[in-house]
């Protein structure tokens, strides 16, 4: 089976297609490995919205925000790990990377609709962080 990563940095979007044998752009080469050592972290937070697993966590001093697929998504199997940066000059960028696992029309589907929660994200942190 093929899976498919997608990167946004930046608000950009960058494509790669990768094997689940292959490192991926979530840093784990499967949605499982990445759920598996999220749990072995004891400064996650888990918790399930709408079937979802929703995992909050912080990576080199930045939040990020992961969130897994449940069984019966079209494009599970599924990890989302979105990366709040806050930028030298005060600004708020979002990272995302995905690892999909389901058909890539479903996986297409995912990104957009992320795309427009990180809008969403970005806006909310500069309304609690400025600039």
């Amino acid at each position: 089976m093929r899976t498919l990563a997608a990167s946004v940095v930046a608000l950009g979007s960058l494509w790669l297609s990768a094997s689940a044998a292959e490192p991926s752009s979530i840093g784990y080469p499967t949605v499982a490995a990445a759920l598996e050592a999220l749990r072995k972290d004891p400064q996650a937070h888990f918790s399930t919205q709408d079937g979802w697993t929703v995992v909050s966590a912080t990576e080199s001093g930045n939040p990020v925000v992961w969130s897994f697929t449940p069984e019966g998504h079209p494009a599970h199997p599924a990890a989302v790990k979105r990366t709040a940066v806050h930028e030298k000059d005060g600004a708020w960028s979002m990272e995302m990377a995905v690892l999909c696992g389901g058909p890539k029309a479903a996986c297409d589907k995912l990104v957009e609709d992320f795309k427009g929660l990180n809008e969403r994200m970005k806006e909310s942190l500069r309304g609690h962080h400025g600039a």
